[in-house]
């Protein structure tokens, strides 16, 4: 994997999970745009936004706005790169902070990136594939497990060996580990 990719897309998880708006200036080009595929009701996005601003605003600013205790996890054994793109599997697990409740999700990442020097991200599409709503009795678990695992990057079977033995974490997940080639 691309080195400089690798560490823009680590710096805008760090800026994303850790409200941290002003690290996305040296991770977004001016006119980058976003682009929201959301697949679930259990969230809402704008389908586009354009602008270093307007998606610093809208993934970093409004998003810490409602939840808190965000650990956004790539997937490395899922990363495929062409020249200027990388496209990889992710998974969140944060707590919403007007109700406390746990939320659990994934997707998929497309990144796409400038010629430029120094190399920015032009282009990012995320796909939520789910994003389940879970007890706020599991935070403690939840959170801890997820503290533990190699971040920002890990390895599925990271995930899939050290989840806890709690049935509606273990099926959340169950899909995120199937690749769109393997029977459901």
């Amino acid at each position: 994997m691309n080195t400089r990719f690798k560490s823009l897309i680590s710096q805008y998880i760090k800026a994303k999970d850790n409200n941290k708006p002003h690290l996305m200036n040296g991770v977004f080009a001016e006119q980058a745009t976003l682009k929201m595929l959301v697949q679930t009701d259990n969230i809402s996005f704008p389908a586009e936004v354009e602008g270093l601003g307007n998606i610093t605003h809208t993934l970093v600013s409004e998003f810490n706005n409602k939840y808190e205790n965000i650990y956004t996890l790539c997937l490395i054994d899922t990363v495929q790169q062409q020249q200027r793109s990388l496209n990889c599997r992710w998974v969140v697990c944060m707590t919403e902070k007007a109700s406390g409740s746990l939320r659990l999700g994934y997707g998929d990442y497309l990144w796409s990136f400038t010629d430029d020097t120094p190399t920015l991200i032009n282009d990012l599409t995320i796909t939520i594939e789910n994003m389940t709503l879970l007890p706020p009795e599991l935070q403690p678990q939840a959170l801890s497990w997820f503290d533990k695992l190699p971040y920002p990057w890990a390895l599925s079977s990271d995930l899939q060996t050290t989840v806890p033995d709690i049935e509606l974490l273990i099926t959340t997940l169950k899909p995120l580990y199937q690749t769109k080639d393997s029977p459901k």
